[in-house]
């Protein structure tokens, strides 16, 4: 028999394998300590995601926490990581938004109100003409990229943005994964990024790349949200996670930590939330076409479906 223990440590392995978070930032090619240069986020222990495009809370998802955050310096040029514990585990694309606090303004009180966000990084989907459509974001366990050597000097809110379309056939299906780092870029230049868009109100959720149904039938092209990115050699659609060693990274006012998990390289297999005699956790997946995984869910949920390629743990 179970003990109590194990049914909760059961029904917690398959809720976080379903949703994530984005705690920690990889600076220098370590991750730094949980939630300390990146603002707590309302779902720090839920892992919940938003799924209202209008809601402020799509800015940093900070508006039950306080958002607070020790900013971190990196130099323009090089590579910025953004670590994810439990891995991108729904299929879906990434967006990476940067906002400069205003001259004389801390980021630490900077709410990134206003047209001040811009796009510096993206992996999108991968399609093949309606033959088959991939998301290579899908089970990476960081995304990573180059701070561009034109970003002016200053301090800015680095916004991780990882939309799940698994049940986004439907207006309000999509689900953001959202967190806000906060950086000090040195060694900067002098280019002007742009174009600048407020968040929220950068989407509408109607657009092609967020109302989709990705199984039936299967999307011809896949047009990413949002705005260019800048500068343009920004894009990528084919992911690389460079090594990330467990060393922590502690900035000059945070406090100490002593545990921190080591990254390991994503590989293309997607990894079913386990089975368990309890039962799915409230948001997993428990069927599906191809689904290997558990098809009983935790009382009180039931195995609900949502299309003939997913179905899922929820309230009834």
């Amino acid at each position: 028999m179970l003990t109590f223990a194990a049914l909760a440590l059961s029904s917690l392995l398959s809720q976080v394998q379903a949703h994530y978070t984005f705690p920690s930032l990889i600076v220098g090619g370590v991750i730094t300590p949980q939630w300390v240069n990146v603002r707590e986020t309302n779902n720090y222990q839920t892992n919940d995601p938003v799924t209202n495009v209008t809601s402020p809370d799509m800015r940093c998802y900070d508006s039950a926490t306080a958002g607070t955050a020790t900013t971190i310096s990196v130099t323009a040029g090089s590579t910025l990581g953004i670590d994810c514990p439990i891995t991108i585990y729904h299929p879906g694309v990434v967006n990476v938004y940067m906002a400069q606090a205003p001259t004389g303004t801390d980021v630490s009180d900077f709410a990134g109100d206003g047209a001040v966000w811009f796009k510096v990084y993206e992996i999108t989907a991968v399609t093949n003409g309606g033959t088959s459509i991939t998301f290579p974001a899908q089970n990476l366990p960081s995304v990573s990229f180059t701070l561009p050597e034109e970003l002016p000097t200053g301090q800015y809110l680095v916004r991780m943005e990882a939309l799940a379309l698994h049940v986004a056939e439907t207006y309000g299906g999509a689900q953001w994964y959202i967190a806000c780092g906060q950086i000090a870029v040195t060694g900067g230049g002098s280019g002007t990024p742009g174009p600048l868009v407020e968040i929220p109100g950068v989407y509408t959720g109607y657009e092609p790349g967020i109302l989709i149904n990705i199984y039936d039938p299967i999307p011809a092209t896949y047009t990413q949200p949002g705005p260019p990115v800048w500068p343009a050699s920004g894009t990528s659609s084919t992911p690389v996670t460079p090594p990330v060693s467990s060393t922590s990274v502690v900035s000059s006012s945070a406090p100490p930590t002593t545990t921190v998990h080591t990254t390991t390289t994503a590989t293309g297999t997607t990894t079913a939330p386990p089975s368990s005699g309890t039962g799915a956790a409230e948001y997993a997946q428990c069927g599906g076409l191809g689904w290997t995984g558990a098809t009983a869910c935790a009382s009180p949920f039931t195995c609900q479906v949502v299309n003939s390629y997913y179905s899922q743990c929820l309230s009834t």
